[in-house]
């Protein structure tokens, strides 16, 4: 039995959307992340993964990574995959530095077959019919992933430094 599988970049030509962020602790984003993408991409906590999280805190910059994926199925030949990545620094008395963030999505077909005559059915079928849905799958995940980084912009823009009599 085989199976042929179709992978769409959600964000094609480029693939990666990247955020930028400078101020004050940006090392709130490994806290932040996991739940906005859960809420936003309908995630459920078994198909969300937290693949890895590093910190540096030898010298006075701490330096931190974290990395997540989270599939969604569409039907039962579509997953949705979103991944983000988040790269910072942060100095340890001042707790300001700056963080860049990447997200990317991308859809996942797959037709299973078992022999060559339907095969060939199903490469026609996946072209003249199940390309408009799956355009459609793209334009969701496409406005779900703009929805997570205006979230992220938001989030990170409103956090603001404490004041020396709030401290």
């Amino acid at each position: 039995m085989g199976e042929i599988k179709q992978r769409v970049e959600v964000l094609a030509p480029h693939y990666l959307k990247t955020l930028k962020f400078s101020g004050y602790h940006p090392s709130r984003t490994l806290k932040m992340i996991p739940p906005l993408m859960k809420e936003t991409f309908k995630v459920t906590s078994t198909n969300f993964f937290e693949d890895i999280i590093k910190w540096d805190t030898v010298s006075e910059i701490t330096m931190f990574f974290g990395a997540w994926r989270g599939k969604y199925t569409e039907d039962e030949r579509t997953t949705r995959w979103i991944q983000v990545k988040v790269q910072g620094e942060q100095h340890e008395k001042t707790l300001k530095g700056n963080v860049t963030i990447w997200l990317r999505s991308y859809l996942i077909t797959k037709f299973k077959y078992s022999n060559s005559i339907i095969k060939e059915l199903l490469r026609l079928y996946s072209y003249y019919f199940y390309s408009e849905r799956r355009r459609q799958y793209t334009e969701v995940a496409r406005n779900l992933l703009n929805i997570l980084e205006k979230e992220l912009r938001v989030q990170l823009e409103s956090a603001k430094e404490p004041t020396a009599s709030e401290e």
